[in-house]
């Protein structure tokens, strides 16, 4: 094992160049073939013919090496660049896509949240009784109808709305259908 991070080290420290395969051989003895052998298998070394001689390189070096010397390589790698570049913007551009519709659903929410308080009042008010008080069921129809809201929808949005608002709406409790607080059934509202 010590032998063979010392034939890693020795080819690490040629640097681009590379060494020659012979020169290891001379330095090292008969086991370096093996261990070249299980180096190249597992990627962590390249050999390349050179001329007559073979030469052998680090992954990181033999990459320099083949950059500098092969001109389709650095036309190969300049194109990869490239494209990276180019898909680094399209997410760029895609995440600011995606906060904008984030924002303007947000928008187009608080929208419909003010636009369902506003139909909310209008229906509250008109069907107001002398004592003011309103059954749910009757606003609801007023609001799904204007709003074009779903049952559910329309009463998670009047429970948002009377919590928000405590100070604007009392409730009753009684009626067949209403906003569920505290365990009851409120089916009666009125402004305050």
């Amino acid at each position: 094992m010590a032998v063979k991070g010392e034939i890693l080290e020795k080819i690490s420290s040629s640097g681009v160049g590379g060494i020659k395969k012979i020169d290891l051989k001379k330095t090292f003895g008969k086991e370096c073939e093996g261990v070249l052998e299980e180096l190249k298998a597992s990627e962590k070394i390249f050999i390349e013919k050179k001329g007559v001689a073979y030469f052998v390189w680090t992954k990181e070096n033999y990459v320099q090496h083949i950059t500098q010397n092969d001109p389709k390589f650095k036309l190969m790698l300049g194109m990869l660049s490239g494209v990276s570049q180019s898909l680094a913007k399209v997410q760029a551009h895609a995440d600011v896509l995606q906060e904008e519709l984030e924002r303007a659903s947000l928008k187009e929410s608080v929208s419909k949240n003010d636009d369902f308080e506003g139909v909310f009042n209008s229906s509250l008010n008109e069907s107001s009784t002398s004592i003011g008080w309103v059954p749910f069921d009757k606003i609801r129809e007023r609001v799904c109808e204007n709003q074009n809201l779903s049952k559910e929808k329309f009463y998670q949005m009047a429970t948002n709305l009377i919590e928000s608002h405590q100070d604007r709406y009392e409730i009753s409790s009684g009626g067949q259908e209403g906003i569920v607080m505290r365990g009851l059934v409120h089916g009666y509202v009125r402004n305050i």
